[in-house]
């Protein structure tokens, strides 16, 4: 049975697998960047999100029996709503996990009074793109950045 719901900050690890896997996904189909994907560490990142106050992040896991199979976290700075990360297990996949989990977050941002509400996602990466596209985000900038070869 597939169930969804909100953990709190103390409980995160509980996504470290799927982060990881997440990252990996990135690291594996960048063109130009992959060691800078390589480089990311979990404990690194959630650090990022420690700093919060609790109302502004929303991290929300689905479960498929005892399997963690999908999260998404969201965050509210000043005003500004982001969809941090996001995951679904890519065997759970097409199953609308991944647009319920953005939905019910869009929602909560918008509970919260969020004017903007935006989302990073790699310009490699079409079919998250595309993803976005359907639930009525478009590209707003585009960030270049040079390969620094050592």
């Amino acid at each position: 049975m597939i169930e969804s719901f909100d953990i709190p900050f103390d409980e995160i690890e509980v996504i470290k697998s799927l982060w990881e896997k997440n990252r990996k996904y990135h690291e594996d189909s960048s063109s130009y960047f992959s060691e800078a994907y390589r480089s990311i560490c979990f404990d690194d990142r959630i650090k990022d999100f420690e700093k919060l106050y609790k109302e502004k992040l929303k991290i929300t896991v689905v479960k498929d029996d005892n399997e963690y199979i999908g999260y998404c976290i969201s965050t509210i700075i000043d005003g500004k709503g982001e969809i941090a990360s996001i995951h679904v297990d890519e065997t759970k996949r097409g199953l609308g996990i991944g647009k319920a989990l953005v939905v019910k977050h869009l929602e909560w941002m918008n509970k919260n009074n969020c004017k903007v509400m935006g989302v990073t996602v790699s310009q490699e990466n079409d079919y998250t793109i595309e993803f976005y596209k359907k639930l009525g985000f478009y590209p707003n900038t585009l960030y270049m950045q040079q390969i620094i070869k050592e």
